[in-house]
């Protein structure tokens, strides 16, 4: 449950940021939840190097 919150807390932060155009903290956040949502769906994989790239957060 504890990565779950994690991914809320975060969501709401990219929120906040967001709405005050704080567009670098937004990238930086939209990266950290990428990275807790991949932990998500692979448990199991320890080595985070194999987290893929995405240009979402690229512009």
């Amino acid at each position: 449950m504890a990565i779950k919150d994690s991914i809320e807390a975060l969501e709401q932060q990219i929120y906040i940021a967001s709405s005050e155009g704080d567009y670098d903290t937004v990238y930086m956040l939209e990266h950290q939840l990428e990275t807790l949502r991949y932990k998500v769906d692979h448990p199991f994989e320890e080595d985070q190097n194999d987290l893929p790239a995405t240009s979402k957060t690229e512009t």
